[in-house]
């Protein structure tokens, strides 16, 4: 956290039970630690069977937690935490970042790259997430680096274009947004599979410390009312096609809703702050319903947090949004995977590894 004031704001959230901090001790980090690297030894979650894999070494670890550590990793389990941050964890490398950024196919080849995978994937599995990816999305990889490969971070690199990349392989600033796609939150729905329920982060290199910012809901819906937020689980809104897609896949969407609710959730979101627009034929009753939310998240003073490789950090991607400023080292890279929570509903193109059609 980085100065008093938001040492403020993030004890306030951490008060109301939004974001929590879940602490492995030395003997349950070596054990991840040692799960992790039989893992990446056969490829990491893209290996085939690493999925059976990851759920044996959770039953393992699970034998030595507390019951305030199974109780935490319930309540994000059960969709009522909106950020579930892992501490104690093993560092995997004492290597120095390099002087300039690999390139992205030799980074995703590493063998503590792997770890950092496989090791999120077993944390995904400790909330009762599945790790996957979609068909249009990152090549159909589960393992997506979060890095500047295409430019538009402070410092120029070679490859940089003239159009930059709106995504997670750009160092553009990202405003609050959750994952896409945006067509569904927890159920599939006209072919199209739900948005991501969960997306756990840790950082290879993280030279400058840059943080990663996060904006749990409750608090601003709260603030929004239950008038306007009815307004937005109308079909009054539009989002443009994400950047990340395969190219000729995906597209974007018209008359979605912002929110939903569901019987095992409760609220559900999804929202983007720089590709959602409210319809233009859309009533004035839900045009104000639509600047109250903006405003609201405008508003809001995002929760930071700096990964290193011995953190993570799991965002439940239907009630929590997440952020950041524009990337300042270049050397920064994170490792994300996409988690599928026990409620939600895709369509299911393959098992292990788990492949969603988008």
């Amino acid at each position: 956290m980085t100065d008093a004031k938001q040492d403020v704001e993030t004890a306030e959230l951490f008060a109301e039970q939004e974001i929590r901090i879940f602490n492995f001790d030395v003997r349950q980090s070596t054990w991840l630690h040692t799960f992790a690297e039989e893992l990446a030894a056969i490829g990491g979650p893209q290996a085939p069977g690493a999925r059976s894999k990851a759920s044996l070494a959770v039953t393992e670890l699970k034998c030595s937690f507390s019951k305030d550590q199974r109780e935490l990793l319930a309540a994000y389990s059960d969709g009522l935490v909106c950020v579930l941050i892992f501490e104690g964890l093993q560092k995997i490398t004492d290597a120095s970042p390099p002087k300039e950024l690999p390139g992205l196919t030799s980074l995703e080849n590493r063998y503590d790259v792997l770890c950092l995978a496989a090791r999120n994937q077993i944390l995904l599995a400790l909330v009762d997430n599945s790790a996957f990816a979609y068909d249009m999305d990152n090549e159909g990889k589960l393992v997506r680096l979060v890095a500047n490969f295409k430019g538009g971070g402070l410092i120029k690199i070679n490859a940089e274009s003239g159009i930059k990349e709106l995504s997670s392989h750009s160092g553009l600033a990202l405003g609050p947004h959750t994952e896409a796609p945006y067509w569904c939150a927890v159920n599939a729905k006209d072919g199209h599979s739900p948005s991501p329920s969960s997306l756990i982060l840790s950082a290879l290199w993280n030279p400058g410390l840059e943080p990663t910012r996060v904006i749990p809901l409750p608090p601003i819906l709260d603030k929004v009312g239950i008038t306007n937020c009815l307004a937005l689980t109308t079909g009054n809104f539009q989002f443009t096609r994400s950047d990340s897609f395969v190219s000729g896949k995906g597209e974007g969407g018209r008359n979605v809703s912002i929110l939903e609710f569901d019987d095992n959730v409760g609220f559900a979101a999804r929202f983007n702050s720089y590709r959602f627009s409210v319809n233009d034929d859309a009533s004035t009753f839900v045009k104000t319903a639509y600047d109250a939310l903006c405003q609201g998240v405008n508003e809001a003073i995002p929760a930071e947090y700096t990964l290193t490789q011995e953190s993570a950090m799991a965002i439940n991607n239907i009630r929590t949004l997440h952020c950041r400023d524009v990337i300042k080292d270049n050397r920064r890279v994170l490792v994300r995977l996409f988690g599928l929570s026990k409620f939600s509903s895709p369509i299911v193109i393959s098992e292990d590894p788990l492949l969603l059609q988008g």
